[in-house]
């Protein structure tokens, strides 16, 4: 998928960190590109404006969708202000929208919780992913222009203390401020969405109103970018009497779905074993072709089916590299 990111991107690094607890340092790396930092509310923007210079796209900004219906043919959405109706309809409606739950598409396996703060500064130099600072989960420090996005992701429920502990986390990466003014913005990451029933009517569902983020992590722009691109071309396709909705939901399989599905099966093991999945992560054989692909753009699981080709790539140039500090 080629999207143009340069009006939205902040900063990318060829290094990151991956800590188990404050022991020690791994620090991953790569002559080419493996993160790529954005402003969240900057990066929807740039895609409303990308889709403006198209002449017949209409964006209806702050208008809460109330109910969906179909009927003889055509969807009838029911905003706050009017009706809406078209013959397709796509569901990137997040992780509490309206058009799966009325439709029943996607069954998510479960729900993670994010929760975020952005601080002035920059006292970490690549960012950083630190397990162990809350069960079944870590802590996140992303560098960008001007400050930083610090956060804590976690597959428990009902944690009460999660603000708590995200401070204690900002203090020990360097962070000063003032508690009582920070600004915590909380995010449902459902996952777990390989289990698919493919609707009757042509209503496609993307990102995370169907669950599809990486289980491990909580990221979930890019296989919201990518099901959002698969569920366009599908329904171009349909409007033009070439195809089904249904091919939208088998090209999910080439394309999303293993990443959903390899994702939530692996974080149960990872989270439940650290210290002995920090080990295996350490290994050449495994570290090698996970950073090489991922500084191709490869999802986890082209990184496992291509590992072979990977790993041959990453010891050919010596691309990539681990540097483990105690």
């Amino acid at each position: 998928m080629k999207l143009d990111l340069a009006p939205a991107l902040k900063r990318e690094f060829a290094a990151f960190d991956f800590n188990l607890g404050p022991e020690g340092r791994n620090r991953f790396s790569h002559r080419s590109d493996l993160l790529t930092m954005v402003v969240r509310p900057e990066f929807d923007a740039e895609l409303v404006r990308q889709n403006r210079g198209h002449p017949r796209f209409r964006f209806h900004d702050r208008e809460r969708v109330l109910d969906v219906r179909w009927e003889t043919g055509v969807f009838r959405v029911r905003t706050e202000r009017q009706v809406l109706e078209a013959r397709q309809l796509v569901g990137a409606d997040g992780a509490n929208g309206v058009v799966n739950r009325i439709f029943q598409v996607a069954r998510p396996r479960g729900r993670a919780l994010a929760l975020e703060i952005n601080l002035p500064g920059t006292p970490v130099s690549v960012p950083c992913f630190d397990f162990g600072w809350v069960e079944r989960g870590y802590g996140w420090v992303f560098p960008k222009d001007d400050h930083s996005s610090i956060g804590l992701y976690t597959l428990e429920r009902g944690r009460k203390d999660l603000r708590a502990r995200l401070a204690q986390y900002a203090r020990a990466k360097g962070f000063s401020f003032d508690e009582h003014a920070l600004e915590f913005e909380a995010h449902t990451i459902p996952f777990g969405g390989w289990r698919l029933r493919v609707p009757s009517v042509p209503v496609y569902v993307v990102g995370d109103a169907g669950g599809f983020a990486d289980a491990l992590t909580g990221e979930g722009i890019y296989h919201a970018l990518e099901s959002g691109r698969l569920a366009g071309e599908t329904a171009a396709c349909v409007a033009r009497g070439r195809s089904s909705h249904r091919r939208y939901y088998r090209r999910l399989w080439r394309r999303v779905l293993p990443d959903a599905l390899l994702s939530s099966l692996c974080a149960r093991a990872f989270y439940r074993w650290l210290g002995p999945s920090f080990a295996c992560l350490r290994l050449p054989l495994v570290w090698r072709p996970l950073v090489q692909g991922f500084a191709r753009g490869a999802t986890l699981s082209e990184c496992l089916l291509f590992a072979p080709f990977y790993l041959a790539q990453s010891y050919r140039g010596r691309r990539a590299a681990l540097r483990t500090e105690a």
